[in-house]
């Protein structure tokens, strides 16, 4: 009997081996991120040696959260994630820490990044239909921008989710042969994309070359890292999915470990790639030319590789489509329907919710949807991954009094298992049971405190047209302030949402 496992069954589903891990958290990860955050970030950093390194250390802050992870794995033996291990950390006051988690992951985190998946998928299907990206800079809210292409783009995700969402409600069985079917596009798409760059990059040397040993022209302050790092470890979610599926795995501590470590050093270096066949393959004087920033750089990236040819150009950004929404597609509800094996209120309620979000929140603000859509969402994930890092410490520290005879089991309230007479069961140390050594754990805590505090510090200048010490230069910069800080408004507003939901839920208990 183990402490971690609460009062909750699951049923014993053992199908997850090592393989089938691997190939589960690569889908989970690789998402509309990589053909959609690299333009943002080179021209926010400009040097192409700054972004792979930015991209490399994503991958590290990555891999220690994901070691970390299986720690809380091992330790709890259940499907669940965060939601048990702040349990577990935090049991008082009740549930308060993991009730604030669920609130925000389903109401903020997850139609957040289901919202900018599709945003991203539905910028890629306009560049398919018309041959041409739409101007993204956009200095006016939406509610008072054209219909076409703003609202018509929105429109245009909303579509794509009420397709992902009928099929999955219509058969269980059919929505995983085609969301297998999209996870092999994409595998291959972007595969696709990264040899092909890197070949491109020794046949066409004396070309490629000058785009990495010139940086794009302007200027980067510290700010535009923070950004940056917040739109990579976007493109890097999903490193923790398979300690939601924990219950299928045959062997939790080895399966855990090895798909989990595995699977994000092969995401890690996918993404090395793709960015190095992104950078050799597109000028600096099309980053600069599209405006802010490139948010279909791969659509840049097939048009510079074939030449112009519109046809075959359009072919491949289809398939981009394809692959992202392959991604939305494969992060709906699990709450399946007792007749049809699909969760019917859940896919509904996904359906109104994200659709409300890129209608309204979309439009209420001059940053462009994408990156308030995944930075909001981010953010609000990262205040959770600091506190189940804190919270591992926490555990460790309590598992040592306890062994000791310094604490009683009296701080669980809410009826779980006697702490004290279970805690040899899970002694890594005695047990052999996998322990993160704590510089890793660190590390993933200390990257999560730097997106946190760092994303206050925003800097933002008039436009030249603008004399510095003018009304109107006074009064740009304050509007200005405000839209960057829309997605940090936006996590906190909901978190504080989520705080009176649990008062009222905690006083009736």
């Amino acid at each position: 009997m183990n402490i971690y496992k609460h009062d909750i069954q699951f049923p014993e589903i053992k199908i997850i081996n090592r393989a089938y891990g691997i190939g589960m958290n690569i889908n989970s990860i690789i998402g509309s991120g990589i053909v959609t955050a690299p333009g943002i970030i080179w021209n926010s950093v400009k040097s192409p040696g700054i972004v792979l390194l930015l991209w490399f250390i994503g991958g590290l802050v990555s891999m220690a959260g994901s070691l970390s992870y299986v720690e809380l794995g091992v330790k709890h033996k259940i499907s669940g994630g965060e939601t048990k291990y702040l349990q577990t950390a935090y049991p008082k006051p009740k549930y308060f820490i993991s009730y604030l988690f669920s609130f925000m992951y389903i109401f903020a985190i997850k139609p957040g990044i289901t919202s900018a998946v599709l945003q991203s998928a539905a910028q890629y299907f306009w560049y398919t239909v018309n041959g041409h990206q739409f101007d993204i800079e956009q200095d006016k809210n939406g509610w008072n921008l054209p219909f076409s292409p703003f609202w018509v783009i929105k429109f245009i995700a909303i579509a794509m989710l009420f397709v992902i969402t009928a099929y999955h409600m219509i058969d269980n069985r059919m929505a995983n042969l085609i969301n297998q079917s999209l996870a092999v596009i994409k595998l291959v798409t972007y595969s696709t994309i990264a040899i092909v760059g890197i070949f491109r990059l020794f046949l066409d040397w004396e070309t490629s070359r000058l785009h990495w040993q010139k940086p794009l022209d302007g200027n980067t302050d510290f700010t535009a890292y923070t950004s940056s790092i917040l739109l990579i470890m976007f493109s890097y979610e999903g490193w923790n999915n398979l300690n939601y599926s924990l219950n299928e795995f045959k062997n939790v501590e080895k399966g855990l470990l090895f798909s989990n470590s595995i699977s994000v050093v092969i995401v890690t270096l996918l993404y090395l790639l793709v960015n190095i066949a992104f950078i050799s393959v597109v000028p600096k004087e099309d980053i600069l030319n599209n405006g802010k920033a490139d948010q279909i750089i791969a659509a840049t990236f097939f048009n510079k590789l074939f030449g112009g040819n519109e046809i075959i150009v359009r072919i491949f950004t289809f398939l981009i489509v394809l692959s992202v929404i392959g991604t939305a597609a494969s992060d709906v509800w699990r709450e399946w329907h007792q007749d049809r094996y699909t969760p019917v209120n859940a896919l509904l309620a996904q359906f109104i919710w994200c659709s409300l979000i890129i209608l309204f929140v979309g439009s209420s603000f001059t940053i462009t949807n994408f990156e308030l859509f995944s930075s909001f969402a981010m953010y609000s994930k990262w205040i959770f991954y600091v506190a189940t890092g804190i919270g591992l410490y926490v555990i460790r520290r309590r598992e040592r009094k306890l062994r000791n005879g310094q604490e009683n089991n009296s701080i669980y309230s809410d009826g779980r298992d006697n702490l004290h007479d279970q805690v040899n069961n899970c002694d890594g140390n005695k047990n052999g049971l996998y322990k993160v050594p704590l510089p890793i754990a660190g590390i993933f805590i200390l990257a999560g405190l730097y997106i946190l505090i760092f994303s206050f510090v925003i800097n933002v200048q008039c436009p030249n047209i603008l004399p510095p010490a003018s009304d109107e230069c006074s009064k740009y910069l304050k509007e200005q302030r405000v839209q960057h800080m829309a997605p940090l408004l936006i996590s906190y507003g909901s978190l504080f949402i989520a705080l009176i939901s649990w008062y009222y839920w905690w006083r009736r208990t």
